[in-house]
C-alpha cells in the first residue's frame, strides 16, 4: 500500500463520508473495536475484510478498486477529491487551510517558535469517567509544509488532529477528531525563547455520556521526547504511543500538578477571596522552557538572549 500508512487512508474516507467508526463497523459487520485498530494503525484488515471495505468504497466511489489503496496519501485523496491531512489545497483553489485574517501573523510566530515546541508529549488532565484520576493523552506537534504546527493527540482509538498556533503570548489549539466530528479546543501558556518542556491552559469540548453536553478544565503538556526527523517513523512512534495506559496511576501526578488541575473557583471561592473564573494567571503558569544557550558579547562576556525574568529553566 506505498508508504503511507493504512490508517491514514482510512482516516481520510471517514472523513470524506463523514461516517464515525461504529457507523463503518455495522456497514461491514464488524465489531467498533476493530475499526478503531485500523484507523490507529495498530493492525491492518484481514484480506476478506479488505475486500468488505473496498466494495464498501466502491458504492460510494465510483471506480475505486483494491489497487487504489496503493496510492500514496497524495494520489489517494485525489481520487476523492480530497487534499492531504496536513497539506494546504493548491494556491490556485484560494484555501489557506485556517481562513483567519491573522494567519500571516500565526505563521511568523510559527517560524520563530517551530524548532522549539516540535516533540512527542504526553496531557494530564482530570478524567470524566473516573472522577478524582487522571488521564494521560499521547501526542506529536510537527511543523507541516502548510507552515503551520499540526497537533495530534488522544487516546487508543480516539486520536485528535488539528493546529497550534502562537499568538499574542498564547498557544491556541483547535482540533477534531475525524471519525466522530467531536472538536476540542484549548489556550496555553506561551514560554519564553527555549526549548519546550512544558505547557498549562484550558481545554473546552464535548462531554460523552447519555447527556452529552459541554465541559472545561485545565490541562498539563509536558515534553516526552524530540521528533526524529523521519516522518514515517514518528507516525509510527506516535500511533505507539497512543496505545499506551491513559489512566494515570494513583499519586504518579507530581504536586503541582494536581494543584492546577484542581483549583475550585465560583461564587464560594470568590467569597473566600479566591477564584470567581477558571484562569491560568501568567505569575502561577507552570509553562517553562530551557532557555537558549548565552552566546558572547562584543566583551567576549555572556550574553544571554534576554533579561533574567523572561526566562524559565527547567526544575
Amino acid at each position: 500500500m506505498g508508504d503511507t500508512p493504512f490508517s491514514e487512508k482510512l482516516e481520510l474516507v471517514l472523513k470524506v463520508f463523514s461516517m464515525s467508526r461504529a457507523q463503518l463497523a455495522s456497514a461491514l459487520a464488524v465489531d467498533k473495536s476493530l475499526v478503531g485498530r485500523w484507523v490507529s494503525g495498530a493492525v491492518n484488515p484481514s484480506a476478506h475484510n479488505m475486500a468488505n471495505l473496498t466494495r464498501f468504497v466502491a458504492a460510494r466511489q465510483t471506480g475505486f478498486t483494491m489497487l487504489d489503496w496503493d496510492h500514496e496519501m497524495d494520489g489517494f485523496a485525489a481520487i476523492f477529491g480530497a487534499h492531504r491531512p496536513g497539506h494546504a489545497a493548491p494556491a490556485s483553489e484560494g484555501y489557506d487551510g485556517l481562513p483567519l485574517p491573522v494567519m500571516d501573523q500565526i505563521r511568523a510566530a510559527t517560524a520563530a517558535r517551530a524548532a522549539d515546541v516540535e516533540c512527542f508529549f504526553k496531557t494530564t488532565r482530570p478524567s470524566q469517567a473516573w472522577p478524582g484520576r487522571y488521564l494521560h493523552d499521547q501526542g506529536m506537534v510537527r511543523l507541516e509544509p502548510t507552515g503551520l504546527l499540526e497537533i495530534r493527540m488522544g487516546v487508543r482509538e480516539t486520536a485528535y488532529r488539528g493546529w497550534l498556533m502562537p499568538m499574542n503570548g498564547q498557544f491556541y489549539c483547535v482540533a477534531t477528531d475525524g471519525a466522530s466530528g467531536a472538536m476540542i479546543f484549548a489556550v496555553f501558556s506561551n514560554t519564553p525563547p527555549g526549548k519546550l518542556q512544558r505547557l498549562d491552559g484550558i481545554m473546552v469540548g464535548r462531554i460523552e455520556g447519555v447527556m452529552p453536553g459541554i465541559g472545561a478544565s485545565a490541562i498539563v503538556l509536558d515534553r516526552i521526547g524530540d521528533l526524529s526527523g523521519d516522518r514515517e517513523a514518528d507516525d509510527r512512534r506516535y500511533r505507539e504511543h497512543l496505545g499506551r495506559d491513559p489512566l494515570a496511576p494513583e499519586g504518579s501526578v507530581p504536586e503541582e500538578v494536581v494543584a492546577t488541575l484542581s483549583r475550585d473557583y465560583g461564587p464560594t471561592e470568590l467569597a473566600k477571596g479566591g477564584e470567581w473564573l477558571l484562569n491560568i494567571p501568567f505569575h502561577r503558569s507552570l509553562s517553562r522552557s530551557i532557555a537558549p544557550p548565552e552566546r558572547p558579547n562584543g566583551n567576549g562576556r555572556a550574553a544571554s538572549d534576554g533579561p533574567p525574568h523572561q526566562r524559565q529553566d527547567v526544575v
